[in-house]
C-alpha cells in the first residue's frame, strides 16, 4: 500500500512518537510509506532520524519564502484572542491534497486531532478520493469537552463524519461520541489497538551507564520519562522521592526530558540523587538504568503513554496513577499488576503519600520487586509491534 501518515508536528510527544514508529514499521513491512507534518519548523530532525530513519518526511510549504513562518505567527496571535484563522489551514489541506495526487496515495493515517480535520478535508477533495483512518490518542476527549473554540469542534465532527475508519486506543476515547451530533460509534469500522513498540538501544559507545552519574550497580534507581509538563506529576515524583532520600542513601531518581518547566525544577534540586539528564531521542537508553518506572501522571488527555511501553520493554515495574488505560496495561490475566496504581482526581494525587508508600514498599521488599519486574517482562508481550502493524493492516485493508 501507499500511505501517508499525517501528524501535526515531529516533535516530542506520545501521538507523534508512535507515528513515527508506526511508518518505520510499515515500511519495514514493505508498504511505500510519507510521514507528512502540518508544522515542518517544529520538527525535531533527531529525534524523526532516531526513531523513523527510512521514512521519508513531507510538510506543508507556502511557496513563497516567509510565508509559511508569517501564517503560523498570525493564527498563533488571533487564536490568543480566540479569533478563527482558516487561511492557513486551507494551505496546508490545499497543499497535502495536492501531495497525495502526486505520491498516488491509495489511505492516509492522521494522529492528532487538527490534522485529522484537515486530512478529512484533503482526503475527500483529492482526485481520485483517498480514506482516512483516523488514530485517537485522546484528543477528541479533551478538545471537543473544553474547547472555546465552535470551529474546532465543528470541524472535527465533521473528521469523524468523513473517516472511513477509527482505531482508538482507549475506552476512554470513545466517550465522543455519545456527544449530540457526532457521528454513531456503530456506524464506523474500528479497532482497539495497542501502540507498538519494538525498542532499540543505541549503539553500546552512546549508551548511558550508571557510573557516569555516580550510581552504584546495586543501587535502586527510580526513573521517569514523559513530556515536560506539569500535568505529568514531575513535582509528585521529586517530592516523595525527597521524603525518603534521606534514610536510603542506595536510592535514585533519573528524570528524562526537557523543557522550561523542568529547567526551573532542577535549578531548584539540591539533591545530588536526583539526576535531571535532559531531552533522550532514545528514552529506552536511560530507561534500562531503571529499576521502577514512575508516571503519577494527571494530564487529561492521557490514554495509552509510550514512557509505559518503554518501562515494561526493559523489564520495569510500574508506578502510576489509574487514568487512560493504564490500568489494563499493567494488568497481567491470573497474576496482578506489574506495578502500582495510585488515584488522581484531574487535578492531581488524591493521595500524594500513598506514591511515597510505593517507593518505600520497593527498596524495602526485594522479593516484591523481583516478582513485579517479572510481571513487567509478561506485560511487554500486548505492546509487540508485529502485532500492532498486523491490526493497522487490517483496518487499512478495511477502509480500502
Amino acid at each position: 500500500m501507499k500511505l501517508l501518515l499525517a501528524i501535526e508536528d515531529l516533535r516530542t510527544g506520545g501521538a507523534q512518537v508512535f507515528g513515527m514508529r508506526l511508518a518505520q514499521a510499515l515500511h519495514q513491512r514493505g508498504h511505500q510509506v510519507w510521514l507528512y507534518s502540518h508544522y515542518p519548523s517544529y520538527t525535531n530532525h533527531p529525534l524523526v532520524k532516531q526513531v523513523a530513519p527510512d521514512v521519508p518526511v513531507l510538510g506543508f510549504e507556502a511557496g513563497v519564502p516567509g510565508l509559511e513562518w508569517l501564517s503560523r505567527k498570525v493564527q498563533g496571535v488571533l487564536r490568543r484572542f480566540g479569533k478563527p484563522f482558516p487561511l492557513r489551514e486551507q494551505l496546508v489541506e490545499r497543499h497535502l491534497r495536492q501531495t497525495m495526487e502526486q505520491l498516488g496515495v491509495q489511505l492516509i493515517n492522521s494522529h492528532m486531532i487538527k490534522s485529522d480535520y484537515v486530512a478529512a478535508a484533503a482526503g475527500a477533495a483529492a482526485r481520485p478520493k483517498v480514506p482516512l483512518v483516523i488514530t485517537m490518542h485522546g484528543c477528541y476527549e479533551d478538545f471537543l469537552h473544553k474547547t472555546t473554540e465552535p470551529e474546532v469542534t465543528m470541524k472535527s465532527r465533521e473528521a469523524l463524519r468523513q473517516a472511513a475508519a477509527v482505531v482508538y486506543l482507549t475506552q476512554k476515547n470513545l466517550e465522543i461520541f455519545s456527544v449530540p451530533g457526532v457521528r454513531s460509534f456503530d456506524d464506523i469500522p474500528h479497532a482497539q489497538i495497542y501502540n507498538g513498540f519494538d525498542g532499540h538501544f543505541s549503539a553500546p559507545d552512546k549508551l548511558p551507564t550508571r557510573a557516569q552519574l555516580g550510581i552504584g550497580e546495586q543501587d535502586i534507581v527510580f526513573g521517569m520519562v514523559a513530556r515536560g509538563i506539569a500535568e505529568k506529576g514531575w513535582a509528585y515524583a521529586l517530592r516523595s522521592f525527597a521524603e525518603i532520600s534521606a534514610a536510603h542513601p542506595n536510592a535514585h531518581l533519573v528524570l528524562v526530558g526537557s523543557s522550561d518547566y523542568l529547567t526551573g525544577l532542577k535549578a531548584a534540586n539540591t539533591n545530588p540523587r536526583i539526576h535531571f539528564v535532559g531531552f533522550a531521542s532514545n528514552p529506552i537508553d536511560w530507561v534500562r538504568l531503571f529499576d521502577v518506572g514512575l508516571l503519577p501522571s494527571y494530564f487529561a488527555s492521557e490514554s495509552l503513554p509510550n514512557s509505559i511501553a518503554e518501562y515494561l520493554f526493559c523489564g520495569a515495574p510500574v508506578i502510576a496513577t489509574r487514568i487512560g488505560e493504564i490500568p489494563q496495561m499493567l494488568d497481567v490475566p491470573g497474576q496482578g499488576l506489574a506495578g502500582v496504581l495510585l488515584e488522581q482526581n484531574g487535578h492531581g494525587l488524591t493521595n500524594p503519600e500513598a506514591l511515597t508508600a510505593a517507593l518505600l514498599a520497593y527498596l524495602t521488599d526485594p522479593a516484591l520487586l523481583a516478582a513485579h519486574k517479572a510481571r513487567a517482562a509478561l506485560c511487554f508481550d500486548k505492546f509487540r509491534m508485529e502485532r500492532c502493524v498486523a491490526a493497522y493492516e487490517a483496518i487499512f485493508a478495511e477502509a480500502l
